[in-house]
């Protein structure tokens, strides 16, 4: 009979299998990563597609089959999930088993333990080429039916000089001309494609107006009547949609253009135009629409004037704003900070002013109650030298700026140490180089068997390691990022800089792999680093000390601890009046989003402890 043990094992087995079973029978393309980001598992499916084994895929050799323009973009996002732990998404050509490149896009969540460390990532991809080649064709079509409406513009013109609307019709391709006379209410003419577009019999009568009228959708007559007696009544050219209940097709999309034709007099005679069925365009601009939706991209479309017209998903989401909000509403005054709200309506003046493409940088409030920056670029779709829309996009760059003021303050702190170094060389280091020359003049004058002599010997030489000590810290203080570059190494090389007292045993340790860090941070972690090693070598009386660093995925972790004689209770609530060491790493740990800890005791010694967000602290890979 089987232990319990062994019950776990087998069943924990079965599952396995049947997971495997499952990702291997399932047509989806599936794959897993572990935390690291290595491809471990591709199902049988993606296999057959790409004609590989899985040792010809696994780690990162599975980048061999991503086109090569596509190669460093996705290697470039997917380090970017791995290292914030949010969700992969992207398109990109993947070469097939029969070595023809198609479109995925590939989808990677992470499944995480209860403390929110990720286990594992578990990935799909979708052949998605077909789609795009259907977006490729329906720009071709769009394109077509722009340039079609400008030919109908043109041809409209030849319209008014001429009653050959046979002639006119036969020009026009997949379009029904027609000429009404809304004085009598007759229609004077339709093209065979007119009767077909409208859902009447080429072969009979010409319908009345009315007759024709009472095709249109019933939830559209209003505002199509109201259309067509106002361009009576001004005698204007006239262009509207409505959707008519064709009696084969059902309910069909129309484009109307109408033209007014007025005699001598400058009375209105007839109008003359064109019918175009336009639903599979509609069809086609709603998948496009839906398309737009899923780009995670904030996307709005605004007018010639500036008012917003449309705004996707994902603008909606992110800014808790409706479409009639955006539509009616004024976005930038509700959206972008009090501070940048006037330098935005002023780019926005002078951009959509012109016809050239232009961008802008400011503050966007979330539904969430948080300023966020980011870039807005707006691309117009220019017509007959004039902007007739202008597409806007909007990307996020929070985390640019974070760094620009990064540098900019690192920058200013930089300034104001070389100028403190300066002023220490001219004051405290020059005096106590004067001190020391006469000093030194002085003990000449002293017999060589004197016991003065001896005294004032040492305090010769303890002045000129003080000058030295001094002139490594004005040195320090210059400098833009000592012990930045290779945190362990230049910490690790304290003790010989100090020179302590013999027999103190020093102990490095590293835990993880060592990663680069964001020169600000390495700086500051430097000097809390050098600061807690002085303390024990000097001050502890110590016989060991040991510094340890912890790299995991989110945290980065430094320890530096001593079995000394520990620091007194006051001290280190309220540190050592005239001295700042305790204050200064404190300050220096809340000044880079870190948590210091410092722990002590006369008989255990003292442990300072320094942890900081990885987001914080490491460069991205």
């Amino acid at each position: 009979m089987a232990s319990s043990g062994d019950t776990s094992i087998a069943c924990h087995a079965v599952s396995r299998l049947d997971l495997q079973l499952l990702f291997d029978s399932a047509p989806a393309l599936i794959h897993t990563a572990r935390p690291d980001g290595y491809l471990d598992f591709f199902n049988r499916s993606w296999l057959e597609y790409l004609g590989l084994r899985l040792d010809n895929l696994e780690g990162w050799m599975w980048t061999a089959i991503i086109h090569p323009d596509d190669r460093d973009e996705i290697l470039q996002k997917w380090r970017a999930s791995l290292a914030t732990g949010e969700p992969f998404l992207h398109e990109t050509r993947v070469r097939r088993a029969d070595g023809e490149y198609r479109w995925m896009l590939h989808h990677k969540i992470a499944l995480r333990d209860g403390d929110g460390e990720i286990l594992k990532w578990y990935g799909t991809s979708i052949d998605i080429d077909e789609r795009k080649r259907a977006e490729a064709s329906l720009q071709r079509t769009l394109a077509e039916h722009e340039r079609t409406g400008q030919e109908l513009r043109q041809q409209e013109k030849a319209l008014r000089e001429s009653e050959a609307y046979l002639a006119e019709a036969q020009r026009l391709s997949q379009t029904g001309s027609w000429a009404w006379n809304p004085a009598t209410g007759d229609i004077r003419y339709w093209s065979e494609e007119c009767y077909r577009v409208l859902g009447f019999d080429p072969h009979g009568p010409l319908p009345r107006f009315e007759e024709f009228f009472q095709r249109i959708h019933l939830d559209d007559q209003a505002a199509s009547r109201e259309r067509f007696e106002k361009a009576i009544r001004d005698k204007v050219d006239f262009e509207l949609h409505y959707r008519i209940v064709h009696p084969d097709k059902g309910i069909r999309d129309i484009h109307v253009l109408g033209h007014a034709v007025l005699d001598s007099s400058g009375g209105l005679r007839e109008f003359v135009g064109t019918v175009m069925d336009i639903t599979e365009r509609k069809r086609a601009e709603q998948d496009l629409q839906q398309l737009v939706d899923l780009v995670p991209q904030l996307i709005t479309v605004a007018g010639a004037d500036g008012k917003f017209i449309y705004a996707n998903r994902v603008s909606r989401e992110y800014t808790g704003l409706t479409l009639e909000e955006f539509r009616s509403s004024d976005v930038i005054g509700r959206t972008i900070h009090p501070d940048d709200v006037e330098k935005v309506r002023a780019q926005r003046k002078a951009g959509f002013s012109g016809i050239a493409p232009f961008e802008f940088e400011a503050r966007l409030l979330g539904k969430d109650g948080v300023y966020r920056w980011v870039l807005v670029r707006y691309n117009p779709l220019v017509e007959e030298g004039r902007a007739r829309r202008w597409f806007g996009t909007a990307t996020e760059i929070e985390s640019r700026k974070q760094e620009e003021e990064q540098v900019r303050q690192e920058n200013v702190r930089l300034e104001e140490r070389t100028r403190i170094a300066q002023e220490l060389h001219d004051t405290l280091l020059q005096s106590f180089n004067a001190a020391t020359l006469k000093l030194s003049a002085a003990v000449d004058s002293v017999p060589s068997d004197s016991p003065l002599k001896t005294k004032i010997n040492s305090i010769l030489d303890l002045m000129e390691q003080g000058i030295v000590e001094g002139r490594t810290a004005i040195q320090g203080l210059r400098a833009s990022g000592s012990g930045a570059s290779d945190l362990v190494a230049a910490l690790s090389g304290i003790q010989q800089e100090l020179a302590p007292q013999p027999g103190v045993d020093f102990h490095v340790s590293v835990i993880g792999q060592q990663r680069a860090l964001l020169a600000p941070i390495g700086e500051e972690l430097y000097r809390i680093g050098k600061e807690a090693l002085v303390n024990a070598f000097r001050h502890s009386g110590a016989r060991r000390v040991d510094l340890e660093f912890d790299y995991t995925h989110n945290i980065l972790s430094m320890r530096v601890r001593d079995n000394g004689c520990g620091i007194d209770p006051q001290m280190l609530e309220r540190g050592l009046a005239g001295h700042w060491g305790l204050a200064g790493m404190r300050e220096r740990a809340a000044r880079i989003g870190g948590e210091l800890k410092i722990s002590s005791s006369t008989t255990a010694g003292t442990e300072i402890r320094l942890s900081i967000p990885g987001n914080v602290a490491f460069q991205l890979a």
